[in-house]
C-alpha cells in the first residue's frame, strides 16, 4: 500500500471514530430522555397511549378522539409490546424507545446509502449529523409515529436509487417497493406522498412502457389498496376535504377547540416570506411574529425546541422573566440556531450540485423532498396555527436531505473538506446535549 492510501485509510478511520463516538452520544441520550421524561410529557402523548391502548383492549381507536385518525402501525406495535415488555419498565418508556429505534434505524439506512454514493469520512458525518439535528432528536426522544413513517419511507426511497436494477427486474423490485410502502402508508400519511414518487419513477425508468406502466401500478396499487380501509374510515369519519381529513382535520372536536385558540388564526401570503429577528434570538412560537411567520418556525424548529417540548417550564424568552438555568438554555437555542445556518447552506449547494448532475437516479428521492415541502405549506396554509408548522413533519426527507449534505461535502477539495465535516459532528454533540431532557432543569 502506498503511503498516500495508507495515510488516507488512516483519515478515514479517524472520521469514522469520530463520526461512531457522536452516534453513540445521541444513543445514550436517547435511552435517557425515555426514561427521563415524566409520563404524557410528549407532543399529543396522552392521545397517542389512548390509540395504543385501544390496540391494546383489541379496538380500533376512534376515528375522532385527539390522535385516532393516525394510521395504525406505530400504536398496534406498542400494543404488542406492552403485552411482550416487563412490567418494571413503564409502556411510555417502551413507546419512546421504539420511536428512537425506528430514528436510528432510518439513519442507519442513509449511511449505507451514502457511503455507496460518496466517500466513507462523507457519509459517516452526514448521518452522525443528522442524529443530532434538534427536530430529529426530539422525534426520537417523545412517543408518537412520526420516525415510523420516517424509517419505511427511507427504505423506500433507497430503493427508487436502484434505477439499473429497476430496469431489470421491473415487477419483481416493484412488489419488494410496494411492501416498504404500504408499511409507510400505515406508519404515517405521508407514506401517500411517497407511493406518488415511486409510481412517478417506475413509470420513468422501466422500459419498454408497457413492462414500466405494469411496474408503476405495482408500486402504488398494492399499497393503496391494503391500506385503503384505514384512510377510508378516517375519510367518513370527518367533515373535511379528502386530503385535509387523513391529517386529522375535521375530526376531533377538542383538537379543532385548541386548534382554533391558537394563533395567528388566519394565514397571509406574506407569512411564507416573513422571518422575525427572534427566528435567531429567540427561537420561540411565543415570541412577537414566530407564530406567523411560516419560514421561521420551520427553520426554527429544525435547530432547536421552538414549540416548548422540553421547556415548557421554562421562560417564554430571554426577554422574560425566569431562572438562569432558562436563559442559559434559551441562549443555548439560539446559539444552535444561527449555526444551523452552516449546514443549511451546505446542504443549499448540495442540491444545487445534485440538481445540475441530472442524474437520473435522484428523480425519486429529490420528488419526494419536493412533495413534501409543497404539502407542508398547503398544511400550513389550510391550518393557520403555529402548531402545524413543524420542521419534524419533514423528516421523512431526511434521504435527500443527506444526499444534498453530502454533495454540499463534495463541492470542497479533499483537503478543505475536513472543516465542514468537523462542523457536522460538533453540531451533532451539541444538538444532542441540546435536547438531553432533565440537563436543564
Amino acid at each position: 500500500m502506498s503511503a498516500r492510501a495508507s495515510w488516507s485509510t488512516s483519515r478515514d478511520r479517524a472520521w469514522l471514530i469520530a463520526a461512531g463516538a457522536a452516534a453513540c452520544i445521541a444513543a445514550l441520550v436517547r435511552i435517557h430522555n425515555g426514561l427521563a421524561l415524566p409520563p404524557l410529557h410528549d407532543p399529543d402523548g396522552a392521545g397517542h397511549v389512548l390509540n395504543v391502548f385501544a390496540f391494546r383492549e383489541g379496538a380500533l381507536p376512534s376515528p375522532t378522539s385527539w390522535s385516532g385518525f393516525h394510521p395504525p402501525l406505530y400504536h398496534a406495535t406498542c400494543a404488542l409490546l406492552w403485552g411482550l415488555a416487563p412490567e418494571t419498565v413503564p409502556v411510555h418508556v417502551w413507546m419512546r424507545w421504539l420511536s428512537a429505534a425506528a430514528g436510528f434505524g432510518a439513519v442507519a439506512v442513509i449511511w449505507g446509502v451514502l457511503e455507496r454514493r460518496a466517500s466513507r469520512s462523507d457519509a459517516a458525518s452526514v448521518a452522525a449529523f443528522v442524529l443530532g439535528v434538534p427536530a430529529f432528536a426530539i422525534a426520537t426522544s417523545t412517543l408518537g409515529n412520526e420516525t415510523t413513517g420516517v424509517f419505511f419511507v427511507t427504505l423506500a426511497l433507497a430503493r427508487l436509487l436502484q434505477t439499473s436494477q429497476m430496469a431489470r427486474a421491473g415487477a419483481r423490485h416493484a412488489l419488494g417497493t410496494a411492501v416498504l410502502l404500504l408499511l409507510a402508508l400505515l406508519g404515517k400519511a405521508t407514506g401517500l406522498l411517497a407511493v406518488a414518487a415511486a409510481f412517478l419513477t417506475y413509470l420513468l425508468h422501466v422500459r419498454p412502457w408497457r413492462r414500466g406502466l405494469v411496474s408503476a401500478g405495482l408500486v402504488a396499487g398494492i399499497p393503496l389498496a391494503l391500506a385503503a380501509p384505514h384512510y377510508l374510515r378516517i375519510v367518513r369519519a370527518s367533515s373535511a376535504p379528502t386530503l385535509a381529513a387523513v391529517s386529522g382535520v375535521g375530526l376531533s372536536p377538542d383538537l379543532a377547540m385548541m386548534d382554533a385558540q391558537q394563533p395567528p388564526g388566519e394565514r397571509r401570503l406574506v407569512d411564507y416570506f416573513y422571518v422575525p429577528v427572534a427566528t435567531f434570538l429567540a427561537p420561540s412560537y411565543r415570541e412577537p411574529g414566530m407564530s406567523r411567520s411560516v419560514p421561521g418556525l420551520l427553520y426554527a424548529s429544525l435547530w432547536a425546541d421552538t414549540h416548548d417540548v422540553f421547556v415548557r417550564s421554562a421562560s417564554p424568552g430571554p426577554r422574560a422573566a425566569g431562572g438562569p438555568v432558562s436563559m442559559r438554555l434559551r441562549n443555548a437555542q439560539a446559539a444552535m440556531v444561527v449555526a444551523g445556518l452552516l449546514p443549511t447552506a451546505l446542504a443549499l449547494l448540495g442540491t444545487v450540485c445534485l440538481l445540475r448532475r441530472r442524474d437520473p437516479s435522484l428523480f425519486g428521492p429529490l420528488l419526494f423532498g419536493a412533495l413534501l415541502v409543497a404539502s407542508l405549506l398547503r398544511h400550513a396554509w389550510i391550518l393557520p396555527y403555529y402548531s402545524a408548522v413543524k420542521a419534524s413533519y419533514l423528516l421523512s426527507a431526511a434521504l435527500p436531505a443527506c444526499l444534498a449534505l453530502a454533495a454540499g461535502l463534495e463541492a470542497f477539495s479533499d483537503r478543505s473538506r475536513a472543516a465542514p465535516r468537523a462542523i457536522l459532528l460538533v453540531l451533532s454533540v451539541f444538538g444532542t446535549a441540546l435536547t438531553g431532557y432533565a440537563c436543564w432543569h
